[in-house]
């Protein structure tokens, strides 16, 4: 009898100590120097238009890493938080297979970080641009269709948008002091 409640008593501990470590919520925002807030999907279940469209709904998009600073603060908060994973991040070729541009900005790329033997349009499809989980957190492309996780930041426009307004606003606040 004694050793049934002792049986009941480690599994219910074992319950409760499932139940908290299952809650606890994991984190998915950042706010980098050189970047600003960004947001890491690590569930490998979307296609890339399925990862731009998670973004959008954020007032996202998918991160344009489009310097080897921006790489690198993003490469090292991978890193430090064991994020080894396929992320889909804003780079495509439809267009124009083999040249590579952002889909925030449509700019062809000036700065790559693609793994040994990258781009190699595997199948001769259309490509989108990830941090692989097979390197060092350098870049593969693959089918759109290929099922990842995502990485967005904040779409420009709207940071420049907000900026400007901020701008006016403290103009209109001076002029009306005076």
């Amino acid at each position: 009898m004694e050793k049934n409640l002792v049986n009941i008593s480690l599994l219910i501990i074992q319950i409760l100590i499932i139940d908290i470590v299952c809650g606890i919520p994991v984190k998915k925002w950042y706010d980098l120097k050189n970047v600003g807030n960004i947001f890491i999907e690590n569930d490998q279940k979307f296609n890339w238009f399925q990862a731009w469209n998670e973004c959008v709904s954020q007032n996202m998009v998918l991160i344009t890493v489009d310097t080897w600073e921006k790489n690198e603060d993003l490469t090292q908060l991978l890193r430090e938080n064991s994020l080894k994973s396929n992320l889909w991040i804003g780079g495509h070729d439809w267009g124009d297979k083999g040249r590579f541009v952002w889909s925030s900005t449509g700019k062809r790329f000036t700065f790559t970080n693609w793994s040994k033997g990258n781009p190699d349009n595997v199948r001769d499809v259309g490509s989108c641009v990830h941090y692989w989980k097979s390197a060092d957190y350098e870049w593969n492309d693959a089918q759109f269709n290929n099922t990842f996780g995502f990485i967005c930041e904040e779409n420009y426009r709207l940071v420049t948008a907000r900026k400007d307004l901020e701008m006016k606003k403290e103009f209109m606040n001076r002029l009306f002091e005076l």
